[in-house]
């Protein structure tokens, strides 16, 4: 299970929530195990300069102790992670099985911020004081800003792919997701689902999302996880 941005726990805590281990403890009760892991970010509280110290290296390494214990892994990525997750998937060199991606920014994330700010700030908010916010990602993090090409690598995989979005999502809009069907329309093997009463976290809320929601203690919606334990399981009866 791979994070999205930012210094988070195995747990993927945000606020009182905790997405990866509601999944975690949701796949298990359906006969799926997991493997989670704190980020990098978390443990040392040190930045990173590229998308490999951050997110991949680590993901990889997981990877391969999970297939120590089961030649059948799947690479389930959220947010960031999922981005990533054709990549990962690519470099995985035949060790998964199947990709699920949750909320995964399909344009580059400096076009995904842009749109996050434009939803985000008073319309009243200068275009130059939205250009400092980019700066200031740039400074912190330069490597979020990079094109990364996920679209191309997706398209070259022929794993199967479960992608999944919420509509209410004002962080990973519908315009990615919709995105991703247009691009990967021709593969057999990859399944986009979205949801219309769910945000960033694959929680239910009403009306437009916002920073304050993820302050409120919610749940992951059963019905996804029951979607991603179905789409696991259906890849293991083709397989015997």
């Amino acid at each position: 299970m791979v994070h999205g941005s930012g210094a988070l726990d195995r747990d993927e805590t945000v606020f009182s929530n905790k997405p990866f281990r509601e999944i975690a403890e949701g796949l298990a009760a359906r006969g799926i195990a997991t493997l989670r892991y704190d980020k990098r970010t978390f443990v040392y509280r040190q930045p990173v300069a590229t998308m490999d110290d951050e997110t991949i290296l680590d993901a990889l390494s997981a990877i391969s102790v999970a297939h120590r214990y089961s030649k059948r892994v799947y690479l389930l990525g959220h947010s960031l992670g999922a981005m990533l997750a054709p990549h990962i998937a690519e470099r995985a060199k035949g060790q998964l099985a199947g990709v699920v991606m949750m909320a995964a920014p399909a344009r580059d994330l400096e076009t995904v911020v842009r749109e996050q700010l434009d939803f985000l700030l008073p319309s009243g908010a200068s275009p130059a004081y939205k250009e400092q916010q980019l700066e200031n990602i740039r400074q912190r993090s330069p490597h979020y800003l990079q094109p990364q090409g996920q679209t191309a690598t997706a398209q070259r995989l022929t794993l199967p792919l479960l992608i999944l979005q919420g509509e209410r999502d004002y962080q990973v809009s519908m315009q990615d997701f919709h995105l991703w069907q247009q691009v990967l329309k021709d593969k057999k093997n990859v399944v986009c689902r979205s949801y219309p009463s769910l945000n960033h976290l694959f929680i239910t809320g009403e009306g437009k999302s916002n920073p304050m929601e993820y302050q409120i203690e919610g749940h992951v919606a059963s019905y996804v996880i029951d979607d991603i334990a179905t789409f696991v399981n259906q890849q293991e009866k083709s397989t015997h």
